[in-house]
């Protein structure tokens, strides 16, 4: 922590991956957990749950293609950012990590976990993309809308960066007041970019039409056969959350934890809330991956096995 009480943010390191700068930080000993950020975050967006995985894990968290300090690739549809980041894994040195990817980075997660199953231990998908065609209007107007078009410029109107910054608070969590100062600060400098406006603007413009959400995963979940956490924050206006009880019905090794008085910023406005659920999740060996199902708290995960 520093001295606001704010966590600090790790150092971070770069590498060339296809040519690409890749920025990433790497902290902490044990079984390795890749966290893949939402749309328009970077690493940075895990602050406040990196360093407490890092008691018992080796975690890495990476800038997706063109946000924060990572470079662009030309194909950054979910199924695009999954492939390259598998390149990044072998880059680093993550043979087998496990999977925890918040919003786009969740729908990204869930991607790799498809292509590359057997690489895969675990997974936990927080208010992930894909789940369903539902998403907040605002995404279908930027997505499938000539309106669209002007996102990227309203980096450089007067006010404009802190205008998206207070609505994606206001839109993102029931309690803005817990969001910390520090992801507003980071945010305005992302929202201050055209580049990473731009970013954004394309990987909606490929997942979301009229229609709503376009790149859908839940037909392909029941494929997946690795224990996979299903987290979402019960007040999520951007991704609903009974997409994730869909979810979790059509994984055969599935949990599902809902959050109350949480949105769709659970990293950022609920880290304590997230952990308490993915932390054990992720320390699970074999023998408890089929136990008894916890005590209901009303956060607690609840397992689905739909193991033939």
């Amino acid at each position: 922590m520093n001295e606001s009480g704010t966590p600090a943010e790790p150092p971070k390191q770069t590498i060339y991956v296809r040519n690409t700068p890749v920025a990433y930080a790497d902290i902490g000993d044990g079984p390795a957990v890749l966290l893949l950020h939402g749309l328009g975050g970077t690493s940075g967006d895990w602050n406040s749950v990196l360093a407490v995985l890092a008691r018992r894990h080796r975690v890495v968290a990476v800038d997706l293609p063109g946000y924060g300090s990572s470079g662009p690739i030309p194909d950054s549809s979910p199924t695009g950012i999954a492939n390259f980041m598998w390149d990044v894994a072998d880059a680093v040195g993550l043979e087998r990590p496990a999977l925890m990817g918040h919003s786009e980075g969740g729908g990204v997660a869930a991607e790799m976990a498809l292509a590359e199953p057997a690489r895969v231990p675990r997974m936990v998908l927080v208010s992930a993309s894909g789940m369903g065609r539902g998403i907040h209007p605002a995404f279908v107007l930027m997505g499938a809308t000539p309106l669209g078009a002007a996102f990227p410029y309203l980096a450089k109107l007067p006010g404009g960066p802190e205008t998206l910054v207070l609505g994606l608070a206001l839109a993102g969590s029931p309690r803005p007041w817990r969001i910390p100062k520090s992801w507003a600060t980071k945010m305005r400098q992302t929202a201050s970019s055209t580049g990473a406006l731009a970013a954004a603007l394309t990987t909606v413009r490929q997942a979301t039409s009229l229609r709503g959400q376009e790149c859908l995963l839940l037909d392909r979940l029941p494929e997946l056969t690795m224990p996979t956490l299903i987290v979402w924050g019960k007040q999520d206006t951007l991704l609903p959350a009974y997409q994730a009880r869909r979810a979790a019905d059509r994984l055969r090794r599935g949990q599902l934890a809902l959050i109350p008085l949480a949105g769709h910023l659970l990293p950022i406005e609920a880290p304590d809330a997230l952990l308490a659920v993915a932390g054990p999740f992720l320390r699970e060996d074999r023998a408890q991956e089929t136990g008894p199902a916890p005590a209901d708290s009303g956060t607690g995960a609840q397992p689905r096995d739909r193991t033939p």
